[in-house]
């Protein structure tokens, strides 16, 4: 792992890493937590419908995961997590100058857990349902995805950077929208509304894009 760049080695995994996957051109990024022996604990999408039967895969050799049917909170081998990207380790109780420097959204300054305990919270939530991966409640884009369940599980906060950055990205155009819509003839409601109302479609987009590719 460089000064830039949080990719690492499947040698070089320790349990209790907080761990991610790059997905769609680096567009966004499943994150996970490596409980050791090959296996990664991580939240997916606890609703939705299943694979048609052109596109089924069968169920993994390793790990026995059905990428057909699973929901919510699953143990499953590193493949099955990576599907095919490279591997990246979150990094935490990083200095401010390192944290100034590095990709948001890959490290963090905050102090986290070791990795015995680490591991513990997300075996447990995990243990809750097994069956039916509802341990962690009902999966939501925006408030308990997971990043969420990484970082709860890892510092005992549900912190999600890229809704962050997205919501950072619909505040800003909402702020140069308000700067642009200086007509007298505007009142400040009006361009409130207006400003608010491109703000959600962006983030409403950006949620549309995400569910389709999780």
């Amino acid at each position: 792992m460089g000064l830039l760049s949080n990719r690492i080695s499947r040698e070089e995994l320790q349990p209790g890493d907080h761990i991610y996957a790059y997905r769609k051109a680096h567009a966004y990024s499943h994150h996970g937590i490596y409980v050791g022996e090959g296996r990664v604990i991580h939240f997916v999408k606890t609703k939705g419908k299943g694979k048609t039967s052109s596109k089924r895969k069968p169920p993994c050799s390793d790990c026995k995961n059905d990428p057909n049917t699973a929901r919510g909170v699953l143990k499953t081998c590193v493949d099955c997590f990576l599907k095919g990207h490279g591997l990246f380790r979150f990094e935490y109780n990083v200095s401010h100058d390192r944290f100034n420097i590095k990709n948001k959204g890959t490290c963090s300054t905050e102090s986290c857990y070791p990795g015995g305990e680490t591991v513990r919270r997300a075996s447990e939530i995990f243990d809750k349902d097994p069956n039916h991966g509802t341990g962690f409640g009902e999966y939501d884009l925006l408030k308990n995805n997971c990043e969420d369940f990484a970082s709860y599980c890892k510092r005992g906060t549900n912190v999600s950077e890229q809704v962050v950055r997205v919501s950072s990205v619909g505040n800003s155009f909402a702020d140069s929208s308000n700067s642009s819509c200086t007509s007298s003839a505007a009142s400040p409601t009006g361009i409130d509304d207006a400003a608010t109302s491109k703000t959600a479609f962006l983030i409403s987009k950006a949620t549309s894009f995400f569910s389709s590719v999780s």
